[in-house]
């Protein structure tokens, strides 16, 4: 195999790294944003005074990304909000 050879090799693995990278990026930024849409239509829930929906609704996308620490603090937000109401 030739200089140019080498170097195209080089390339095509450089590439195949960067498309990688670029895929695992775009995931990322998917769930950020199905986690922001859902935090979105609680703070409307929570501004209608919907805190149950807004709760069962955060529970619900607990269920599919249970290491969110966003989901966690709405959680804990609405059910603190929920038990001062019921006391």
């Amino acid at each position: 195999m030739e200089l140019g050879g080498v170097g195209l090799v080089m390339l095509v693995v450089v590439f195949i790294y960067y498309l990688r990278m670029v895929g695992r990026r775009m995931a990322n930024r998917q769930r950020k944003d199905q986690i922001s849409l859902i935090l979105e239509k609680v703070g409307i829930l929570e501004s209608v005074a919907q805190d149950r929906k807004a709760l069962l609704i955060v529970e619900q996308a607990q269920q599919t990304h249970p290491n969110q620490p966003r989901l966690a603090q709405a959680r804990v937000r609405i059910q603190a909000r929920l038990s001062s109401v019921e006391s």
